[in-house]
């Protein structure tokens, strides 16, 4: 009995010792460089506009792969920039002639996480992207800050979903920004900046267009609701505007605007009880703000 005991004993030593020993060379060996090129091939889907870097990557537990440093840009100018990102394997991954994955990793102060599946056919590229984020600081996104002129702060979290079929690609997302702060280049109402407590946002980018299908402000100084579109042309002098929505002015900041508001307008107007309608046209750079 006490030598069966020992010697299971060192049988268990020893595959503990082959574990480790594997282990260590796969961590020492892996191929990093290889792996590197290869999916910052795979995240830019081949598209020659869009290039990623991967500052290292790193085989992680449970099994899958950490990335960091990815930064995406296209054509030169940045998209993204995640502090990390790892990748996981799902296990339907198994059993499915798609490649997919579970992701979870951080970015401007905040997280994201959610799922990926992509199809293994190069004829037609086919993919799903199901996202969350919370947290997001959106003064650190570069790519945000360039569609404006104008300095916007807050806390992004929410849902989102990316697809491509094929040249067909879409995404749509039910976002919120809390702490929001908007400082405008150019007084608008006489006004150099507004805050809101809450934004919340039902979104679509399709063919370069941001289509707004609801937007909800509510803050100290006004509540407002926003639809409409934007044409993302490329520099803010040129991301046309076309929306339009209704606000309600609280006292503080209608007493503040009331010069600037035609003389027999606030005679039709209580503050608090009924809403203004506005349009807004022009572009990022320049808008033009009209009351209905």
């Amino acid at each position: 009995m006490k030598f069966n005991l020992q010697f299971r004993k060192k049988r268990i030593l020893y595959a503990a010792y082959i574990v480790g020993v594997t282990l260590f060379f796969f961590y020492v060996l892996f191929p990093s460089d290889a792996l590197k090129m290869y999916l910052a091939y795979q995240l830019s889907r081949g598209n020659p506009n869009i290039d990623v870097t991967i500052h290292r990557i790193r085989p992680a537990l449970p099994p899958g792969i950490t990335l960091k440093r990815v930064n995406v840009s296209h054509r030169h100018a940045a998209l993204i920039g995640l502090d990390d990102l790892k990748l996981m394997p799902a296990i339907s991954f198994l059993f499915s002639s798609n490649t997919s994955l579970n992701f979870k990793g951080s970015a401007y102060e905040g997280k994201l996480s959610g799922t990926a599946v992509f199809n293994n056919d190069t004829q037609e590229r086919q993919a799903k992207i199901d996202g969350r984020i919370s947290g997001i600081q959106i003064q650190e996104i570069s790519a945000l800050q360039r569609l404006t002129i104008h300095d916007i702060s807050g806390k992004l979290g929410g849902n989102f979903v990316f697809t491509e079929n094929g040249p067909n690609q879409s995404l749509t997302g039910k976002l919120a920004i809390s702490e929001c702060r908007v400082n405008f280049a150019a007084p608008v109402m006489n006004q150099q900046s507004l805050t809101f407590n809450a934004i919340d946002a039902d979104l679509a980018l399709e063919n370069r267009k941001l289509i707004i299908k609801r937007c909800n402000l509510k803050g100290n100084q006004l509540d407002a609701d926003i639809t409409g579109s934007i044409a993302l042309n490329g520099s803010s002098a040129d991301n046309a505007l076309n929306l339009t929505g209704t606000m309600t002015p609280h006292h503080v900041l209608l007493a503040k605007i009331q010069n600037s508001l035609p003389s027999d307008f606030l005679r039709r107007k209580q503050a608090g009880k009924t809403t203004i309608s506005f349009k807004i046209n022009g572009t990022l750079e320049e808008p033009g703000f009209s009351l209905n």
